[in-house]
């Protein structure tokens, strides 16, 4: 295999190692990545992959980093037709729950660090998950202006509690659906639009 000399070729390869990873995790589960199966799969020798990727979960973040952005943009896409505060956050929403069904590899690697205790976020993983953040802020700061979000809410820690709380909703979501159905006789999509009138409820004015 020949090395990789330039920085045009060294992009190359690193981005043909993260899609041999990402292949081998919605083939095989996140768990079960390793780097000797990325190896084998891109062609390299593991030493090459090492250049690159020091330990398997460097290639994850870097696989989180790409779903982080395409889930913010999402995001972003879902309040383009509306200027109201609190409909983007009822988008915002509904748009998140369309991630996990239509983006279910994505949705696992965008909650993977929130569910395994221990792991450091790289800064640029940190950087993704602020834009994040960042959006959720100023759309509650917009509300706050228009006069439809109490002006007591703390639009920061408000973006941290609605993250949290999505993440907790959509993973009951994913383990309890048929409890779900039969226990409160709604689909999941019901329980969900109920989560989401209670958000909107804690934010109005």
């Amino acid at each position: 295999m020949k090395r990789a000399r330039n920085k045009q070729a060294k992009g190359d390869r690193k981005q043909d190692i993260l899609n041999c990873a990402e292949e081998l995790i919605q083939e095989r589960g996140l768990e079960n990545l390793s780097i000797a199966q990325v190896a084998k799969k891109a062609g390299l020798a593991v030493g090459t992959i090492y250049l690159y990727f020091p330990k398997k979960e460097d290639i994850i973040a870097h696989l989180t980093i790409k779903s982080r952005e395409i889930l913010l943009q999402k995001f972003k896409e879902s309040g383009e037709s509306t200027a109201d505060a609190l409909i983007k956050v009822r988008l915002m929403l509904w748009a998140y729950l369309n991630f996990y069904k239509e983006h279910p590899f994505y949705h696992q690697l965008v909650s993977f660090y929130e569910t395994n205790a221990g792991l450091e976020e790289p800064e640029e993983l940190l950087m993704a998950s602020r834009k994040i953040t960042n959006y959720v802020i100023e759309v509650i700061q917009s509300g706050k202006t228009q006069g439809s979000i109490h002006p007591d809410i703390d639009e920061s820690e408000f973006s941290f509690l609605l993250w949290a709380s999505a993440v907790g909703v959509i993973q009951i979501i994913d383990v309890k659906s048929r409890i779900i159905q039969q226990q409160l006789n709604k689909s999941t999509d019901a329980f969900f639009s109920s989560y989401i009138d209670m958000i909107i409820r804690s934010l109005k004015k």
